[in-house]
């Protein structure tokens, strides 16, 4: 593998392990936007406490979010998924197309001023207790040690569609900031499609997409860029489920485990 090979990482779900976070946002931005709404939530979770509280107190309804987080991205998508838990009595979407179709059901116009507010409690959230905040979202273990090694072999970049002061902030919470030069962490401002990351790197590297791995726990991720070449993984440890592990075999994606990154371009780890 030579410094020219390239792995591009999500963020939410690869290294980040957002889920608790993603929930109280989304829920608190919601309870918001919905002051009418079925949840048992009369106020906002505003400290990881009550958050991890909320949660075990009402495990179903965050089993129901884990389930249904997979088919979604933007901020605009949590509307969709909070909608869906919130009037239908199914426990939401199963299915990518049944989310899909929901979604369209939806005003555009409220999406994304749902997607606003989100970004805007998040924000809320960070300034009010940025220590407090930074520790509901930990790196998944052993991640840190393995960027450590793979940086000896690769260029590293992240790819996602959260906001960059997040992003740094976590990263240096981490302590693996340095290991992703700035001009190599594309955020959604610069565009909110995988694609579109993986082109803009492609170009200002001069390497070919072959020379691209890209790791991501959202199998949607994958696909929009799979005919583009790059070698595509699910990480296995982030947010999806058996659903969407045999999909990702169909469409010949790479199954990747935590313990397995490490290895990865030393021919001890799988590849597509």
């Amino acid at each position: 593998m030579t410094s020219e090979s390239i792995i591009v990482f999500d963020f939410d779900g690869v290294i980040s392990n957002s889920i608790h976070d993603s929930f109280r946002t989304a829920l608190n931005a919601y309870i918001r936007f919905v002051p009418k709404h079925s949840f048992p939530l009369q106020g906002p979770l505003d400290t990881s406490a009550k958050t991890f509280l909320f949660e075990k107190e009402h495990p179903d309804l965050f089993e129901r979010f884990q389930r249904i987080i997979p088919l979604g991205n933007r901020a605009e998508d949590y509307y969709t998924m909070l909608t869906m838990l919130d009037e239908r009595d199914d426990g939401g979407a199963t299915e990518q197309d049944d989310f899909t179709a929901y979604a369209k059901t939806l005003p555009v116009l409220r999406q994304a001023e749902y997607g606003r507010l989100f970004y805007a409690v998040r924000n809320e959230l960070q300034r009010a207790d940025p220590h407090d905040w930074a520790g509901l979202m930990p790196v998944f273990p052993g991640f840190t040690d393995a960027v450590r090694e793979l940086s000896k072999r690769f260029i590293l970049a992240i790819a996602t569609s959260k906001d960059r002061f997040s992003v740094n902030l976590q990263l240096k919470t981490y302590g693996i900031l340095p290991f992703f030069p700035p001009e190599n962490i594309l955020d959604k401002d610069f565009s909110e499609s995988k694609r579109d990351h993986l082109v803009h790197i492609r170009k200002t590297r001069g390497v070919p997409f072959g020379s691209i791995h890209f790791i991501d726990d959202k199998l949607l991720h994958l696909v929009s860029v799979k005919d583009l070449g790059v070698k595509c993984y699910l990480a296995k440890w982030g947010f999806n489920t058996p659903r969407e592990h045999a999909l990702a075999e169909k469409e010949g994606f790479v199954l990747l485990k935590l313990d397995e990154l490490k290895n990865l371009g030393k021919g001890k780890c799988p590849a597509p």
